[in-house]
């Protein structure tokens, strides 16, 4: 399938929301027709080049997304909120003006029901839970009640969308062939998290005493 593409220095997960303000006139247009048809287009993070101006390269693997909001600004520009739904892979681009299209294969995530995998999710929701309560801790705020889903894959790209970490690892979270692959990774990315977290709830502790 074709896909219009939007380049961004962002990773968009399935499931996740993406704020957007749309200003350039190559996306206006194309996001104007993606509003006026309720159709789709591809969230990619930048691999080379910038959000502004000339073509930017995108990585091979990115996120469709369908458009849930918009408000309309009084000189054209708009602001939208796009819902993250499906994973897909760049076979090839086959045009880059006015704005990049390519001929795309849709990937979602394969489901993984086997008790291993079960087993590493809830190994990482807990982990979650608990970096959530210290960064809240450190920050000396109230945390409200939150619940996490059920569904493993959604419940794996919302912490995926959580966790504190750059583009970069987030696009190697997207890119994982695997739900027990994206598990491993963010397990990694979690006690990495917390090991700094827990640092910093130490020097503020310390800082308190003196």
């Amino acid at each position: 399938m074709r896909l219009d593409l939007f380049p961004l220095n962002t990773v968009l997960f399935p499931g996740m929301r993406l704020p957007l303000h749309i200003f350039e006139p190559r996306y206006r247009s194309m996001l104007g027709r993606c509003i006026e048809t309720k159709g789709e287009f591809g969230v990619v993070l930048i691999a080379e080049g910038e959000e502004v101006g000339p073509t930017a390269i995108p990585y091979q693997i990115g996120t469709t997304a369908r458009v849930e909001k918009v408000e309309y600004l009084p000189d054209g520009r708009f602001n939208l909120l796009a819902l993250g739904e499906t994973r897909f892979r760049i076979e090839r681009i086959v045009a880059e003006e006015p704005h990049v299209v390519g001929e795309v294969e849709l990937a979602p995530m394969p489901a993984d029901s086997d008790d291993a995998t079960l087993q590493a999710v809830e190994d990482v929701r807990e982990r979650f839970e608990r970096l959530v309560t210290l960064m809240i801790e450190i920050q000396a705020g109230y945390m409200p009640e939150f619940e996490l889903p059920d569904d493993p894959i959604q419940l794996a790209y919302l912490i995926a969308a959580g966790i504190p970490t750059g583009p970069g690892s987030a696009q190697r979270l997207l890119e994982a062939d695997s739900l027990a692959d994206l598990l491993s990774l963010e397990r990694e990315l979690l006690d990495l998290r917390m090991e700094q977290a827990l640092r910093r709830l130490q020097e503020k502790l310390d800082a308190r005493r003196n």
